[in-house]
């Protein structure tokens, strides 16, 4: 998945540990530098750098290389490609070891408050990078995240926000007769009572169902990954999340979710046959359902907002960042401003893998963003994408985020193994959270001492 998926669980959330404590541990190689050029003078920068990440990043740079190469004709790139889990572990242990990383990584966004304050990146908002020039052509929530916790330094560049989107089978719908307008679908679904009444009348024991897994829509809360404030204090009840939980324990009650890993063999394969009719992500998603889900399905499926009222959010999204031990961190900076500090790289990138530009000027190009999706029922999905990606507020991103994301799905479901009420449901996530992010919490404040804006 180009995304990082909810239920890599495990292995992901116990890296984000370890990254923590072992990204600030060193400020890079020591190696002899070998930068040659002045990305002033394109034709002077040369040399050869590595870019690493996970599939389809590299399919999405190779669609722009052409680009680049015509820009930068001495530099050559070389790609190191794994899958998302894999990339960070190895990043972590080069970065700690002071050897070994890419000139180039990747950094998934759930991991962005890792990596900001560590000494082992470059700080791109120093000279000759100036990245502070940029702040003002990217969506604010993206560039927000990559300040350190001193406002001192920007050590990555954000490539890809993820708008999140409510995806339903227009075919169905109307079959059940339900509106199919993206409008009209919204308003019906702007209430969790009007989210039930969708799921009964799209249900077929058996046979089909709304959603994969009625959690998603708690999920749906926190898609932007807001679970704390400025003071670190965990925020977990908010504005209709007691309606929404009702609304999930009467679904599943009723059984009018499938109840499945909305990443597991069985969704993917109900939404390409029908079985499901629905799904609440991010916008990239999208590009599943053309490529992967459900090829056969063009025509069929439309796109609106999220449902029960929720207001614009982001799920997912990645940044480029650049070792303090790479040997050419010119040519390294000459790649991250290209592809994503360019309109026609990040457009490029965006049309061959759907990772939706946090790059403003990008949505200049009215035959891309004005353009009908003959896939969605000929809709302008992308000028509804541009608008959520503008609504998008900063929010206090912190190392604690992973775990406490990945503890809304499992901690939610067991509540309703339970039989628990609604407030129940949210006291047990509540509580599941503060007892998995406990240690990586001291390790966030820690990083904030040491940054010397901690004081609690």
């Amino acid at each position: 998945m180009k995304r990082m998926k909810m239920m890599k669980k495990a292995a992901i959330w116990m890296l984000t540990a370890t990254m923590a404590a072992g990204l600030t541990a060193c400020g890079g190689s020591g190696a002899e530098a070998e930068d040659t050029g002045d990305i002033s003078d394109p034709e002077s920068v040369k040399g050869t750098i590595t870019v690493g990440g996970w599939p389809s990043g590299d399919d999405a740079f190779k669609a722009a290389l052409e680009g680049f190469h015509k820009e930068y004709p001495n530099v050559e790139v070389k790609f190191q490609f794994t899958d998302t889990t894999a990339h960070h572990q190895a990043l972590q242990t080069a970065l700690s070891a002071g050897s070994g990383a890419p000139d180039v990584a990747m950094i998934e966004g759930a991991y962005v408050a890792q990596y900001r304050d560590s000494a082992a990146l470059t700080n791109l908002k120093e000279k000759p990078y100036n990245a502070d020039e940029l702040k003002d052509d990217f969506v604010e929530f993206k560039w927000d995240q990559c300040i350190s916790a001193d406002g001192n330094a920007v050590r990555a560049i954000p490539w890809d926000v993820g708008p999140c989107s409510y995806f339903y089978r227009t075919d169905i719908f109307e079959e059940c007769g339900l509106p199919t307008d993206p409008k009209e679908v919204a308003e019906l679904m702007s209430t969790w009572d009007g989210v039930l009444e969708v799921a009964r009348k799209v249900y077929i024991p058996g046979e089909r169902w709304l959603l994969p897994d009625a959690s998603y829509l708690y999920f749906e809360l926190f898609c932007n990954r807001d679970y704390y404030d400025e003071d670190l204090n965990l925020k977990i009840e908010r504005e209709g999340d007691l309606d929404c939980l009702n609304a999930v324990i009467k679904m599943r009650e009723e059984k009018l979710d499938m109840n499945v890993d909305m990443w597991g063999t069985e969704a993917t394969a109900a939404f390409g046959d029908g079985t499901l009719a629905s799904v609440c992500t991010g916008s990239w998603f999208g590009g599943f359902l053309k490529t992967d889900y459900a090829p056969d399905a063009s025509g069929k499926w439309g796109v609106t907002t999220m449902p029960g009222g929720v207001k614009a959010s982001n799920w997912g999204g990645s940044f480029l960042v650049i070792p303090e031990q790479s040997k050419n961190k010119t040519a390294a900076w000459a790649f991250v401003k290209y592809m994503l500090a360019t309109a026609q790289a990040q457009n490029e990138m965006f049309e061959a893998v759907d990772y939706f530009p946090a790059y403003k000027p990008a949505y200049d190009d009215a035959d891309i963003y004005g353009m009908e999706d003959p896939y969605f029922c000929s809709q302008k999905t992308k000028e509804l994408w541009v608008e959520l990606a503008n609504e998008l507020k900063p929010v206090t991103t912190t190392m604690m985020d992973t775990t406490a994301e990945g503890c809304i799905y499992s901690s939610v479901n067991a509540g309703l193994e339970k039989g628990l009420g609604a407030e129940e449901i949210r006291d047990l996530v509540k509580s599941d959270i503060e007892k998995a992010t406990a240690e990586v919490k001291e390790q966030q404040i820690q990083t904030l001492k040491d940054a010397g804006v901690w004081d609690k």
